[in-house]
């Protein structure tokens, strides 16, 4: 049940990262660099959780969310109110760097929940 719950997060996460990355903006972009941070911690929180699920050759998951970022950054040059910057593409590269970093002291979160779980009961 709660690896189900993780692969519909996934996804979902997935989904919400395009969303508002090729949505108008929400907040005003004007203000320095500091979008860098949500870039890099979403990104961060992005590959973290799917390398929960993907548990082989997690390198390789990080090299696709960080190519998901960079795409997703060429993605905004096609849309009205978006324009893609080299800035974000690195932040959101960083971030599948650090959320691989951090999987790697944390594995196998969904299985440890499930068996704390299973011990509740």
């Amino acid at each position: 049940m709660i690896e189900r719950l993780w692969w519909a997060g996934g996804w979902l996460g997935v989904v919400v990262t395009l969303g508002l990355s090729l949505l108008p903006p929400a907040l005003d972009s004007g203000s320095g660099h500091s979008d860098k941070v949500v870039h890099l911690l979403g990104y961060a929180v992005l590959t973290f959780w799917w390398a929960q699920l993907v548990t082989h050759r997690r390198w390789k998951l990080a090299l696709v969310v960080a190519l998901f970022g960079i795409a997703v950054e060429l993605l905004q040059g096609l849309t009205p109110t978006r324009q893609p910057d080299p800035l974000d593409a690195l932040a959101n590269s960083v971030g599948a760097l650090l959320g691989w970093l951090i999987a790697r002291l944390l594995p196998n979160l969904p299985q440890r929940l499930a068996a704390l779980s299973a011990l509740r009961r």
